[in-house]
């Protein structure tokens, strides 16, 4: 069984220690231990935009010195739940230090830190994955197999949505801050921007316009120009006491297929609308599972490579260069 220990202990980390409980009942991975700096943090009821009820519950050891968790216990992975300032620093320390990696999403705060992530963990001979969790949500499992194999034809539109209450949660709200790369377009916008990504590649054009709210960027529209159809993605965290929702409608030459939550809809050219079989594997252990699985040997990156992280981030970086020009249509280059 792989020994994990959490590094940062917010709203994701409680999602993850879930899912840690559920890999040790299989006896595949054990959360046994976590280090914060705040050492309330162990104590506090931290609730985010996603379905947890954001108590601590794991039998793990807690440390408010880094050094003195890394002396202590016998660990193969480090997860590590920080702030996204904190991500390339961090996971290159962890990564010299002898451990295999996973990092939560976004990967860093510029394409060429990713870079020296990627390096870092050649360089170590140790895996390194992102959380970009979507890759493993069996909702767009089922799109990504639909795309792949087209069996309703090619591509017409995409249309790709994520919205939710304010993001008040965080320590000193550094979510809400560019210069820690938070922002709406940054954190919750940039799931839907990996996932595009993810499914029909790298853009031709990109186009971002935002508005600020409770901080920069809270609300973003952008639109992914390829060569037959242009997806749209939104994205507003900045809707008071509104609760999370999240969709998808992608349109094909013989069928649209809409996720409402998770609920999934196909709309053939004929016959009846239908809901199509989907795993019912929680999405985040999924995800742990598929790195504990990496970091054995027993697969290799597959649908989460983080190299495909990093292109994540330059198209990131170009969202956020066209909406600080107010929307302009910025080229991709090959």
């Amino acid at each position: 069984m792989y020994r994990v220990a959490i590094i940062g202990y917010g709203g994701i980390a409680r999602v993850h220690e879930a899912s840690y409980r559920e890999l040790e009942a299989e006896g595949k991975a054990k959360l046994v231990a976590v280090y914060t700096k705040d050492a309330k943090s162990f104590d506090k009821k931290t609730n985010i935009n996603i379905n947890t009820d954001g108590e601590p519950k794991s039998d793990f050891h807690r440390y408010t010195d880094l050094d003195q968790m890394l002396a202590n216990e016998q660990i193969d992975i480090i997860d590590i739940c920080l702030p996204t300032n904190l991500h390339k620093s961090v996971s290159i320390d962890m990564l010299s230090r002898g451990y295999h990696v996973l990092c939560e999403k976004p990967m860093a705060t510029s394409y060429e830190d990713c870079m020296e992530m990627l390096d870092a963990a050649k360089k170590a001979g140790k895996r390194l994955m992102v959380g970009q969790c979507l890759h493993f949500f069996p909702e767009y499992e089922y799109l990504k197999d639909v795309v792949n194999d087209k069996r309703f034809g090619g591509v017409k539109s995409a249309f790709f949505e994520r919205l939710s209450s304010p993001p008040l949660w965080t320590t000193g709200n550094w979510i809400l801050k560019r210069e820690n790369f938070g922002s709406c377009l940054h954190d919750l916008h940039i799931h839907d921007v990996d996932m595009c990504h993810y499914l029909f590649g790298l853009p031709r054009k990109i186009f971002c316009k935002t508005k600020d709210g409770y901080g920069a960027m809270d609300g973003v529209s952008s639109l992914l120009m390829y060569d037959n159809f242009t997806a749209t993605i939104m994205a507003d965290w900045s809707l008071p006491n509104f609760p999370f929702a999240s969709g998808y409608r992608v349109s094909f030459e013989n069928a649209t297929i809409v996720d409402d939550n998770g609920v999934v809809t196909v709309y053939p050219a004929e016959g009846e609308a239908f809901k199509p079989e989907l795993s019912q594997m929680n999405g985040y252990t999924n995800e742990i599972s598929h790195f504990v699985d990496v970091a054995s040997g027993e697969r290799d990156h597959g649908k989460n490579h983080v190299r495909d992280a990093a292109a994540t981030i330059k198209l990131i970086t170009l969202l956020t260069e066209s909406a600080d020009v107010g929307g302009k249509v910025i080229d991709i280059e090959d």
